[in-house]
């Protein structure tokens, strides 16, 4: 697989950025539930355990760092989103959060007895600088774990707004600067390579299935254009008329996962990475 590294990283660093600060009031209706669910199994991939320093790679709304505090670790959490860090300060004040590039950080090399991204990889526009930033920042023998979406298919969570969206005849690039495949390390090869090209070892990629419970489909909709960035991004730049047609898409697909009770049940399938530094 060749990656392309986008022709302005900047500006994709900066949409990310600016998409989630908008976001962070709405993120908890869905998506930060749903990836939340995934922190025990990403902290357990990088031996996260008591007295451990951690730095938490794009902490969102701190659910990672609050989890790896409760194994009585040490985290420190980064992002680049200011609307993220100020929504992770007032969710758990007694952690250290800071604003911070996951593809250059501010720390010395070995500072980190463990380093965790929750679905950064598919959030910056390099991510092998990233990986390359976690294991530079490890002491020997620490651990790096990364987790990513699925693809699409498997994950219907993330996958069923693109395929509303597609069927509805729209284009997903609308609003969104050009920027690497979202779902590339969904791959296991790719997602074991680029952690070996960084320089850890003894990699390992696991898998996670969870199913998200929702009570309707407005619940789905909702939580999916509050709780992403490009996801969404295609739908808010619509006409009123574009954005009908692709609800309705929508709506005919979340039909496909309705319950007995009459809610929704969509599976959300993760992959975690992890190695360690040498």
């Amino acid at each position: 697989m060749v990656l392309t590294e986008p022709e302005d990283p900047a500006a994709f660093k900066q949409f990310e950025a600016a998409g989630w600060s908008r976001q962070a009031d709405s993120y908890e209706q869905l998506t930060g539930r749903v990836t939340a669910a995934a922190a025990e199994a990403l902290l357990d991939a990088a031996r996260v355990g008591p007295g451990l320093r951690v730095l938490d790679v794009a902490s969102g709304s701190g659910h990672v760092a609050a989890a790896a505090a409760a194994r009585r670790a040490e985290p420190v959490g980064i992002d680049i989103s200011q609307g993220m860090l100020d929504a992770a300060r007032d969710a758990h004040p007694s952690l250290e959060f800071m604003r911070g590039d996951a593809e250059a950080l501010s720390f010395g090399d070995g500072s980190f007895g463990a380093v965790v991204g929750g679905f950064v990889l598919n959030h910056v526009p390099r991510p092998e600088r990233a990986v390359s930033e976690a294991a530079r920042v490890l002491t020997r023998d620490g651990c790096a774990a990364f987790s990513v979406w699925d693809r699409p298919e498997r994950t219907r969570l993330m996958g069923i707004m693109s395929d509303a969206i597609d069927r509805a005849g729209l284009d997903r690039a609308v609003g969104v600067p050009p920027g690497p495949d979202g779902f590339r390390f969904a791959d296991e090869g790719a997602f074991t390579r680029l952690l070996e090209n960084a320089g850890l070892e003894q990699v390992r990629i696991g898998t996670l299935h969870l199913s998200v419970g929702l009570q309707s489909a407005d619940e789905l909709w909702n939580g999916l254009l509050g709780g992403t960035v490009r996801a969404a991004a295609a739908v808010l730049a619509a006409s009123e008329e574009d954005r009908r047609r692709v609800r309705k898409a929508f709506d005919e697909l979340a039909a496909g996962y309705e319950t007995e009770d009459g809610g929704l049940a969509l599976p959300a399938v993760v992959k975690i990475g992890s190695g360690v530094a040498q």
